[in-house]
């Protein structure tokens, strides 16, 4: 029996009343099918909880049917360990591998179908400048509290481990040398400053001077 495949979206930002209007926004997403609400954070990797209850942090916005699927739940479990993989424990970079890029991902391997493009848009243009950011933003993740877990458990329940680890590169310096702070002193060499003052002042008196040679003439 074909079971519905909802996608819940939340926002994680007051900001999004204000910029969902353009097509962007900050949200958590979660992938409903079978009564569990899947989704993906850094250190606890793929796990479920109940539908909608994903933590304080996040706010209720909508949910989203995005298709049915056919398969039972030897199938469901099969995707989910097979995307365990890449979506680890340690593998959240909060542009290029998020919640969202999980929910699209296993609503492709479902349904063959994505997500509406909207709710990751921020983090993908945020993905073309990931060498001006810091690492401690794009390893940056929401974790697993061991709350809320579904089925009555008192845990998130896990479902993969073998996680892919993010490469462990040292930020891009884009600017460097000392520079000079807007505001403050100039470093310019004063020696300059003072000589274009004093040749403004010969010429000065060289023209006054003139004047009066011409007034005297007359």
């Amino acid at each position: 029996m074909a079971q519905q495949v909802i996608l819940n979206i939340y926002d994680l930002s007051p900001a999004n009343e204000f910029i969902q209007p353009f097509g962007l926004g900050v949200y958590h997403t979660g992938v409903v099918i079978g009564g569990k609400e899947f989704t993906y954070a850094g250190g606890a990797g793929i796990f479920d909880h109940s539908p909608q209850q994903p933590g304080e942090q996040a706010k209720f916005r909508e949910s989203v049917v995005v298709g049915s699927f056919d398969g039972n739940a030897t199938a469901l479990n099969d995707a989910l360990h097979s995307l365990s993989k890449q979506f680890g424990p340690s593998g959240y970079n909060i542009m290029t591998q998020n919640c969202n890029h999980f929910s699209d991902a296993l609503c492709r391997r479902l349904l063959q179908l994505s997500i509406p493009g909207y709710i990751n848009r921020l983090a993908n243009l945020g993905g073309c400048f990931t060498s001006c950011l810091p690492e401690s933003l794009l390893a940056g993740a929401p974790s697993g509290s061991g709350e809320g877990g579904s089925g009555g458990s008192s845990g998130y329940q896990v479902i993969g481990g073998g996680a892919r680890q993010v490469a462990n590169s040292q930020p891009t310096s884009v600017f460097s040398g000392s520079g000079m702070a807007l505001g403050g002193p100039s470093t310019m060499p004063s020696s300059s400053g003072a000589s274009g003052s004093e040749n403004l002042q010969d010429r000065r008196e060289r023209t006054r001077q003139a004047r009066l040679a011409r007034l005297g003439a007359s």
